[in-house]
């Protein structure tokens, strides 16, 4: 659903089918962006990489999770150190 609005922006979309398919096109790549599903509770060993490797440590990385943007949603994707978080769901209009 991202990568389709993305594209309609006039975004150039790469996706991949797993964390280590992603880890190696952002590494070929150097996207200005990355979106990625936000992380358990215990960690993204791919968004540690990121963030450690010189090379991708810039980059923004977007969390994409959780249903409705919940407090405690905002506060994991900003202690693992997204730039922000996409509920995956949106709320009803009313």
């Amino acid at each position: 659903m991202y990568a389709l609005a993305l594209s309609a922006m006039a975004f150039n979309v790469v996706t991949a089918q797993d964390g280590a398919e992603a880890h190696r096109r952002v590494r070929v790549l150097d996207p200005d962006i990355t979106v990625m599903d936000l992380p358990d509770a215990d960690g993204g060993q791919f968004l540690q990489d990121l963030k450690q490797n010189p090379r991708t440590c810039d980059i923004p990385i977007v969390a994409v999770g959780g249903g409705y943007a919940e407090r405690w949603l905002c506060e994991r994707a900003e202690r693992y150190g997204f730039a922000a978080l996409f509920p995956n769901a949106c709320l009803p209009d009313v």
